[in-house]
């Protein structure tokens, strides 16, 4: 929210920079952030240093997506009124849109400090201990403000979220209802709403929601993505690429443990296990390399090896391994038509899932991959009688034959094939294939 600038006696220079910052809050209220950020600019320059014009100029910068402007502006505003809740609430929202949520969360802390109810602050802090995965500390906020305030259906939707996120289904499912309830047109909702009946088995429901989120102008690509996967709907031949990112962003903190210790995952093992016992390979390349859990087991049989992966987040974390020599941020089929390396190893542990339709793919890597050299990946089973499947876990399966199909197009023999438990979601193991191929 703007700060308005309070009554005082009026000098040149003041009314000057009243009439100016009073066009930018009528611009920025309006939806015109170019407009709004001239005119506070023009206000400064009439009266310099004016913390509140700092804000709000601050705020507008935020709001068009250029955080990192904003914050020596709050700085200034924090310099001239030490301690601003109002400063320091517009600084939490700037180091959020930054990525900076542990930052943001500390400012917000600040602010409760000497206001501890103050409303946004309560709110925002609710929705950034979600995104650290602190969904218990992130309800007790919700339910402190909605003690204090009745809720609106963003706060119904954010309680219905956290619950979600804590396994309490029913009554995140209420919560949504409450949201919807008042306002029927939220998208976010009922795309949130189809995702939770989705999980609880209750496909026909799930199926209405996600139509409802498509009628009230939700992601149209998401959307339509969840929809196929739990009705007859026309399969999309891969995952939206914002979905996978956003997804594994978010996982990025505690990616490794949650695999490991809770779906018991070991693609990377089983994949290690697949390639020639004492051979050596001159480069290796890694789809979707996600954290890195390749990296350990194919460095003392790698010289170089290189990663690709949507996730930035997951990308820096690779990094830290120290064990890639080169890691791109890009999609696994676009890398392989435009990569200008070339490998004798070329692997992908539980990628295909987000792939779905593998021709690109199988093209790109017979692009990059030398001859003699191979291919080696896991994918999904497809349920008996499927070809290529959307799962209503929103992840892809795949057939043997269909997989064989695409290596004999592009010039694959098919090596060794292997059937393993991959993982297990919500108690139940999932089949997978674990596929060597060579290059003809």
């Amino acid at each position: 929210m703007l700060r308005r600038l309070p009554k005082t006696p009026m000098t040149d220079p003041f009314a000057t920079a009243r009439t100016s910052f009073l066009d930018g809050v009528r611009a920025f209220e309006a939806g015109d952030l170019a407009t709004a950020e001239a005119a506070f600019r023009a206000s400064l320059e009439s009266l310099p240093g004016r913390p509140s014009t700092l804000m709000n100029l601050a705020a507008t910068l935020t709001r068009a997506g250029r955080p990192a402007e904003a914050l020596p502006l709050l700085d200034q505003a924090l310099a001239g009124e030490p301690g601003s809740t109002e400063a320091l609430c517009h600084r939490g929202a700037a180091l959020a849109a930054l990525g900076k949520t542990e930052s943001a969360l500390a400012a917000y802390d600040e602010a409760l400090r000497s206001r501890p109810l103050l409303v946004p602050a309560l709110f925002q802090r609710a929705v950034l201990l979600n995104l650290l995965g602190q969904a218990t500390a992130a309800l007790v906020a919700l339910e402190r403000l909605m003690a204090i305030r009745t809720p609106d259906a963003e706060a119904w939707f954010h309680h219905g979220q956290t619950l979600q996120a804590l396994g309490r289904n029913d009554a995140a499912l209420q919560s949504y209802d409450r949201a919807l309830a008042l306002e029927p047109h939220g998208a976010s909702t009922w795309s949130r709403r189809g995702t939770l009946l989705k999980d609880m088995g209750r496909m026909p429901e799930a199926a209405h929601s996600f139509q409802q989120a498509l009628v009230h102008g939700g992601d149209a690509e998401l959307n339509r993505y969840f929809l196929a996967s739990v009705s007859s709907d026309a399969m999309p031949q891969a995952a939206p690429r914002a979905y996978v990112e956003q997804l594994f962003d978010s996982y990025a903190a505690d990616f490794d443990q949650h695999l490991v210790a809770t779906l018991g995952y070991r693609t990377p093992q089983w994949l290690a296990a697949l390639l020639p016992a004492g051979r050596r390979f001159d480069g290796a390349l890694d789809l979707g390399c996600g954290t890195g859990l390749m990296g350990p087991l194919l460095a003392p049989c790698c010289a170089a090896i290189d990663g690709v992966d949507l996730s930035r987040q997951m990308l820096e974390k690779a990094r830290e391994t120290g064990l890639y020599r080169h890691l791109w941020h890009a999609d696994v089929a676009a890398h392989l038509q435009q990569g200008g390396e070339h490998y004798d190893l070329v692997l992908a542990a539980d990628v295909f899932v987000y792939v779905g339709a593998l021709d690109e793919v199988f093209a790109g890597v017979a692009r990059v991959l030398r001859p003699g050299g191979l291919f080696v990946f896991s994918v999904e089973e497809a349920d008996a009688g499927e070809t290529l499947q959307l799962r209503p876990s929103a992840r892809y399966a795949h057939s043997r034959p269909y997989v064989a199909d695409l290596a004999a197009a592009h010039g694959f023999a098919v090596q060794h094939v292997d059937r393993q438990t991959l993982r297990h979601d919500q108690g139940r193991p999932i089949s997978g294939l674990l596929m060597r191929l060579s290059r003809s």
